[in-house]
């Protein structure tokens, strides 16, 4: 997975608009859950989000296993699907969480949800 990282952020596939000195390497998987039965998580291939923060904002793509992985400052941020995940009503589907909080102590993986009915 760390090769697949470098390989994206060296295409500009991940980055950050403004990059601040010090980030936190944040990673995480996006996946479905709910749908028809057994309604099990699964993974978002190659969606599309954008990570929005008050100084910085990221755009993001998931890997064929729903996996993500971006270099973010500190702080809050939300979450904007903009690609390549279900639609209802002519669009995204939300995540949840909506936000989320990227501190130097971000160690475990995001997990971001997007529930269908």
């Amino acid at each position: 997975m760390a090769i697949l990282a470098a390989a994206l952020l060296a295409t500009g596939c991940f980055g950050s608009s403004h990059q601040a000195e010090s980030t936190v390497h944040t990673t995480g998987t996006i996946v479905t859950v709910g749908g028809p039965a057994p309604g099990s998580p699964k993974p978002i291939p190659g969606a599309e989000f954008r990570l929005v923060g008050p100084n910085s904002s990221a755009n993001v793509r998931a890997d064929n296993d729903g996996r993500f992985a971006v270099d973010l400052p500190p702080g809050k941020y939300r979450v904007v699907v903009t690609g390549h995940a279900p639609q209802a009503d002519g669009g995204w589907l939300p995540t949840i969480p909506s936000a989320l909080t990227v501190t130097s102590k971000t160690a475990k993986p995001l997990r971001l949800v997007v529930s269908i009915k």
